[in-house]
């Protein structure tokens, strides 16, 4: 009598195998990449998530009162400028008494950060110069408050 050798204990230990190796790979991958985290709001997650019908609730009433204004619609490599106003709706005249927040950032990386400081002036926003060193998509987002309402802007910008 011949025995028949059967292969389905090697079959299984090979899918075995092949699932923990391309497990390890994923990792090896996840760690090489880390996540981003989305700052549209200018504020970490957990709090966003926390507060999200407040601030958009917010935003909402910035946006009902003030408009935001961005003439600069690309970066070029080295020294560059913003030029944006924050305008009141119901007079279309600058709006006083509004702080910025601004941060031009990589979508993808956030080594490259930049935080241009904003000084209000009677006829606009005067913005710090800034250098921008590396081409690609640039996220500029800015954080407007008036004291009571704060509303949040991101455009993207690139570099030529």
């Amino acid at each position: 009598m011949s025995k028949k050798k059967s292969f389905w204990p090697y079959g299984i230990t090979l899918a075995i195998l092949a699932v923990v190796v391309m497990g390890a790979g994923t990792i090896m991958v996840a760690l090489k990449h880390p996540v981003q985290m989305d700052e549209t709001y200018m504020k970490k997650y957990q709090n966003v998530d926390n507060h999200i019908n407040s601030l958009l609730k917010s935003q909402e009433l910035f946006d009902k009162q003030y408009k935001i204004i961005i003439n600069t619609n690309s970066f070029v490599i080295g020294k560059n400028s913003l030029d944006l106003d924050v305008v009141d709706r119901h007079t279309n005249r600058h709006a006083d008494n509004i702080s910025l927040k601004i941060k031009i950032t990589r979508p993808d990386d956030d080594r490259y950060d930049i935080k241009p400081i904003a000084k209000d002036s009677s006829n606009g926003f005067e913005i710090s110069s800034f250098n921008i060193d590396k081409r690609g998509r640039w996220d500029l987002i800015i954080e407007a408050s008036n004291g009571k309402v704060e509303g949040y802007y991101k455009k993207e910008i690139d570099t030529k």
